[in-house]
């Protein structure tokens, strides 16, 4: 009877060991493909999908950016003599060109707060990407249901005017004055965020100066860049 019983509990603990084996292999198993799961999807399959998706991404912020400047600018009535002022000598020459900085400092902020709902509208739509781009096959790219990609705008904007001066002919100059607004997305990526900034450069005024205008301000090819406080 003793010769049985030991017996038996040799076979359980011979099954036992049996199981807890087989677990730890399943175990290793399932975290080994695991690993290789989440390596092939962050080193495969997103470099993929942001290569795929950041030229639609930095498309649809700088259209959102443009679509705000035009707002403002539109809204605001812009026009080159709110944001300029020439004085001229004696002798008809410009003696002075200074730049109204309130009022610039007011329209940036415009910008950027018009911009921020914007880019937060793109946000919300996300931006959709062929199932098939997931697998990281490039033969598949493009195919299959649309998977909705969150993106999310970053902090603050921020923003530089660049005042140009070309020649336009005896004692006549063009002088424009862009801006150009920077603005970063975030992107959600299985496994990974990835950003996309994006500059986006648009005409806020200009105007024909009438008289010679002194050549400091033709100086780094006749661009001045200056920030709004």
């Amino acid at each position: 009877m003793k010769n049985a019983c030991a017996k038996v509990k040799l076979y359980e603990n011979k099954h036992k060991k049996k199981r807890r084996k087989k677990a730890a292999i399943l175990l290793f198993l399932f975290l080994s493909c695991f690993v290789c799961f989440f390596v092939y999807v962050y080193c495969v399959v997103n470099p993929i999908v942001l290569e795929a998706t950041r030229h639609a991404v930095f498309s649809l912020s700088t259209s959102a950016v443009s679509d705000a400047i035009y707002s403002v600018l539109t809204e605001e009535n812009v026009t080159y003599e709110d944001l300029v002022n020439v004085d001229y000598a004696e002798d008809g020459s410009v003696s002075l060109i200074s730049l109204q900085t309130i009022r610039l400092n007011l329209i940036a902020r415009k910008f950027y707060q018009v911009a921020q709902v914007y880019l937060d509208n793109m946000g919300k739509q996300g931006l959709d990407v062929a199932a098939g781009t997931f697998t990281g096959l490039p033969f598949l790219s493009g195919v299959g249901p649309n998977i909705n990609l969150k993106l999310t705008p970053i902090g603050a904007m921020t923003s530089t005017f660049e005042s140009k001066f070309v020649s336009a002919g005896i004692n006549q100059t063009n002088h424009s004055i862009f801006i150009h607004l920077y603005a970063s997305v975030s992107m959600i990526l299985p496994a990974y965020t990835a950003t996309i900034d994006s500059v986006t450069e648009m005409l806020v005024a200009e105007s024909v100066i009438v008289g010679k205008v002194p050549e400091v301000y033709f100086g780094s090819g006749g661009v001045l860049n200056f920030s709004p406080k």
